[in-house]
This record gives C-alpha cells, sequence and structure tokens, in this order.
C-alpha cells in the first residue's frame, strides 16, 4: 500500500521516518503518538487517490491541516492510524462578487489577501495567520469578529468533499436543506473537504477601538452586557484581565497595558455617523460601570497584544490548556468570579482573554508538563468550569471542537437520544469508522495516563 501510496504522490511526499513525529501532536500539546506514516498529496486528484487508497485497505484517516486544534482533534490515539495533511492544497479557484473558491490548505489569512481589496473575509481565529480553511471548516472557527459577522459558519457558501465511501460530493445550499452544514464542526469525522466557496463581506468605510480600564472585572462583565442594552452590536469585543495582562507584559507583545483587574478591546465599524453614536453609547456603558474610557490615536498595540495573549502565556508556565466553552453574556460577571474561585482551589494560574461579544470563554490554564499532577490539576480546574458554564445554560465549545479533549462533557450537554442521533451520523457516513475515530465521541481502549484524565472524571 505504501509503494502505491508513493506512485501517487511521489516518495518525498509520504513520510515513515523519524520525522512523522511531527504530526504526531497538535495544539493540545499534552497528548502525543506517532502515526503510522504521514501523506502530503500535491492536489486535489492525489488527494482523492491517496484517500480511496487508504479506504480501499480500511485504514484509519486523520486529515489534518497546519495543527493548530487545540482540542486534540488531529492527533492519533490508536495503533495504524494515516495522516492525510492537506496544507499543499492552498490554491485559489475562483473569485467572483461576494464569493471566492479555495482548497482546505490555505491559511486563513490569505483568503483576504486574495480577494479584491473592497472585500474581506470575516472569521478570523487568533491562529489565522497559521490556520487553514479546512481546519476552521472542521471546527466551526469563530474569532475576534464572530460577534457580528458570525462563526465560520455562516461564511461557508458550499463544500466539495470526499466521503468514507470513497465517493466525491459537491454540497450547494437549497431551500430545504444546506449538507454542508453536517460537515461544518464535524472535525473530519464524516470526511475530508476537498475545496470550500466562502462568503465575502464588504469592508467598512470607517472603524474605531474603544479600550475600557476596570479595576473590578465584575464591572467589566457588567459593562459588557450594557454595551448591548445600549443598542450597540461592535465587531469585536474582546476582554483581558490582570493575569493575561501580566503574561503579555512579560513577553515580546508587551504594549504598555496598565496593570488593571481588566481590559475591554471593543470595536466599532459602519458608516461614520453610525461609528460615532455607538463610540457615544459605549463611552456611557463603560463609565456607568466604573470604567475608564481611553480612544487611542493608534488602536494597534492592543490589537498586538490581544493577538499575542496567547503566545505570551509561555512567559508563565511551559504549557496550559485553552477551554473555550460558552455562556450567556448575563453570566459573565458570576462565571468570572467562579474561574477565579476554581484557580484558588486547584492552585493553578488561569488567565482569562476571550471574545466576551459573544461570552466565548477562553481561560488558560497553565501547568508544568514535566508534573502530571500539575496537568492533572489543571484537568480537574477545566472540568469545573465547563460543568459550571453547561449548568447555568453554556455550551461544552465555542469554535475550537471536541476532538479528545472534551469528550466527556458532551455526556452532561447532550442527552441519550440526542447523542443517539449524533452518533447514527456517524455511523451512516462512515460505518466502519476510518476517518478520525476516536473523537467526538471516544470508544477507544485508553493507553495513554493523559488521554484517561481527560476522558474520566476522577
Amino acid at each position: 500500500m505504501l509503494k502505491k501510496l508513493k506512485e501517487i504522490v511521489g516518495d518525498r511526499w509520504v513520510i515513515t521516518t523519524e520525522d512523522k513525529k511531527l504530526y504526531g501532536f497538535d495544539g493540545l500539546t499534552a497528548v502525543k503518538k506517532e502515526p503510522e506514516a504521514v501523506i502530503l498529496p500535491g492536489n486535489e486528484e492525489e488527494t482523492i487517490e491517496v484517500i480511496r487508497e487508504l479506504i480501499h485497505n480500511k485504514k484509519k484517516i486523520i486529515i489534518r491541516g497546519s495543527g493548530t486544534s487545540l482540542s486534540g482533534a488531529t492527533v492519533p490515539i490508536e495503533e495504524d492510524e494515516y495522516i492525510v495533511s492537506l496544507c499543499r492544497l492552498n490554491k485559489v479557484y475562483s473569485q467572483k462578487g461576494f464569493e471566492i473558491e479555495v482548497g482546505p490548505g490555505i491559511v486563513n489569512a490569505m483568503v483576504t489577501k486574495n480577494a479584491p481589496s473592497h472585500l474581506f473575509y470575516a472569521p478570523d481565529p487568533a491562529s489565522f495567520q497559521v490556520s487553514s480553511i479546512g481546519g476552521n471548516i472542521s471546527h466551526d472557527s469563530g474569532g475576534i469578529h464572530v460577534v457580528k459577522y458570525g462563526p465560520t459558519f455562516n461564511s461557508v457558501i458550499s463544500l466539495k468533499v470526499i466521503l468514507p465511501n470513497g465517493e466525491v460530493e459537491e454540497f450547494y445550499p437549497t431551500p430545504y436543506l444546506n449538507l454542508s452544514s453536517l460537515f461544518i464542526g464535524a472535525e473530519g469525522t464524516l470526511g475530508a473537504i476537498l475545496r470550500a466557496k466562502l462568503r465575502l463581506f464588504p469592508k467598512p468605510l470607517s472603524k474605531k477601538t474603544v479600550i475600557g480600564i476596570f479595576n473590578s472585572i465584575k464591572d467589566a462583565g457588567k459593562a459588557i452586557i450594557s454595551v448591548f442594552e445600549n443598542g450597540v452590536i461592535p465587531s469585536a469585543l474582546e476582554l483581558m484581565d490582570r493575569n493575561a495582562i501580566r503574561a503579555i507584559e512579560k513577553s515580546r507583545y508587551r504594549a504598555g497595558l496598565p496593570d488593571v483587574e481588566a481590559i475591554l478591546l471593543i470595536e466599532l465599524d459602519g458608516h461614520n455617523i453610525q461609528v460615532n453614536e455607538e463610540e457615544s453609547r459605549v463611552k456611557r456603558a463603560i463609565e456607568e460601570n466604573e470604567g475608564e474610557v481611553i480612544i487611542p490615536t493608534d488602536d494597534s498595540r492592543f490589537w498586538n497584544a490581544r493577538k499575542g495573549a496567547f503566545p505570551a502565556m509561555g512567559t508563565i508556565s511551559p504549557a496550559y490548556i485553552t477551554l473555550d466553552c460558552n455562556v450567556l453574556r448575563s453570566d459573565l460577571p458570576n462565571v468570572l468570579e467562579f474561574i477565579s474561585s476554581v484557580a484558588e482551589r486547584y492552585r493553578v494560574y488561569i488567565a482569562n482573554v476571550f471574545h466576551a461579544g459573544d461570552g466565548n470563554l477562553h481561560p488558560l490554564i497553565s501547568y508544568d508538563p514535566d508534573d502530571f499532577d500539575s496537568f492533572m490539576r489543571a484537568v480537574r480546574a477545566s472540568d469545573e468550569i465547563e460543568k459550571f458554564v453547561i449548568e447555568h445554560g453554556g455550551v461544552p465549545s465555542g469554535e475550537h471542537g471536541i476532538g479528545i479533549e472534551k469528550i466527556k462533557y458532551m455526556n452532561i450537554y447532550y442527552n441519550e437520544k440526542e447523542l443517539e442521533i449524533l452518533k447514527m451520523i456517524k455511523n451512516k457516513f462512515d460505518p466502519n469508522n476510518l476517518f478520525n475515530p476516536c473523537k467526538m465521541f471516544g470508544g477507544c481502549k485508553i493507553k495513554s495516563k493523559e488521554v484517561k484524565v481527560l476522558w474520566e472524571w476522577d
């Protein structure tokens, strides 16, 4: 089989040497396992041939892009798993009107760069400079601008997919059903995305950033609610707490941020009159909740600090777990206080930096990868936060996906009938369970002590 795969893509693009270790982990660095082999097809035709060959030989397949998944969705768990990396499928096929068709390997940032100057691609996860579109679609990634423009789901028009039976299908929206929806957020369990037609948005005529400085994280949470109560839908609304600020100021992303309990970054866009009116309302929302308003002449240092918050955590700890549970905006003040109590109870450093506009929390929970007890405390802290969020009407994942990280939360978020329907869909598409097995639903024999901690409650 390997000989046949090399004939399809060339010897160079089938990795069976030690280099395959580089594909044995992703953004969830706690879990590592070598794949059997890694295949990097160079175009759509090669991809189809490679996947059909693997299906014919009943091999387990993990579709991978840039490997930035924070939920372990592209990490092998069992033996005999083959990774098919689609990073080389980075072509722009067409652009017309508000639509652009691309390969799954294209980096998110390159979609806007290949669009006309008056248009842009809205979904922008923090990893947008490196994450690939296929993975963004498979995890329904969000980003800073999700509050106004929606997650990836809102920007996918149609998909071309190779299914687990080897057939290639193109799914377009109809008045009755859009089967593309099934693959958005499916984490590669139902097939492989070969190309995607995406929606572009007009660039706004005017943009302005308003900064809110707070000495109480609860007041910052109240101000977030107040912004919306004042009739404003910002294009971005981000929060950084004191722990995140201190990490940033220790790193290469330092921006001279004040050492306060919380900072809100609020971006407004649209027509000039609209932006000016919204600015007044946002200022009022901040000031009415004991915050200080800053209107920066150059907002780039603030946004660069926000985008650098995740890597800046390396100044605090060599590793961390990143959650992405969603809560109702009205619950943010209480949830943030709860997270603080969890950090104290489990003796872990938690920095909050997240998409406050849609309640998409990102508590960064630090741990020492050389100290298993440290890792276990970080996971147990994340368990407490996830349970609290779900019990208060939230969801376990807002954009990073379930992967292997959040499997046990599925059983407390969904009821038995709902899980049965989800598994039925998986079984109908992939009866042999070849595509990304063990993800989302588990069901595999646990061999790693790290996976055991992630999958079991105690």
